[in-house]
């Protein structure tokens, strides 16, 4: 019973955070398709493990699949917008390749403070 109160905890916690972060995803994809009047626009959210190095950040995922790239002035626009909302940019890729197995669409990725 205690390790059932003990752990359970935790993961109530976790889970609690996980489901904010789906949230958040989901209207910043809504804000993004909107803006940029596409459907094909994907965000993912998440955190760093809570003893990590990055334990009081968040980070994130901004994927356009389609198999080009993105119009540079709304690329900018994008990257523009995410540090606008207070996220830092960290990489980006504005291209699209497809090697056989996989396809790799344009994205950027971004982190935050929780």
């Amino acid at each position: 019973m205690i390790w059932l109160l003990k752990y359970g905890k935790m993961k109530l916690s976790s889970i609690i955070l996980e489901n904010r972060f789906d949230q958040q995803a989901k209207k910043l994809e809504g804000e993004l398709r909107d803006a940029h009047n596409q459907d094909n626009i994907v965000v993912s959210m998440g955190y760093f493990s809570e003893d990590g190095p990055k334990a009081s950040k968040g980070f994130g995922k901004v994927t356009f699949r389609q198999k080009e790239e993105v119009d540079p002035s709304d690329w900018k626009n994008l990257k523009n917008f995410l540090q606008a909302k207070g996220l830092e940019v960290e990489s980006e890729s504005n291209y699209y390749d497809n090697d056989g197995d996989r396809h790799f669409f344009p994205y950027v990725k971004f982190e935050f403070n929780i």
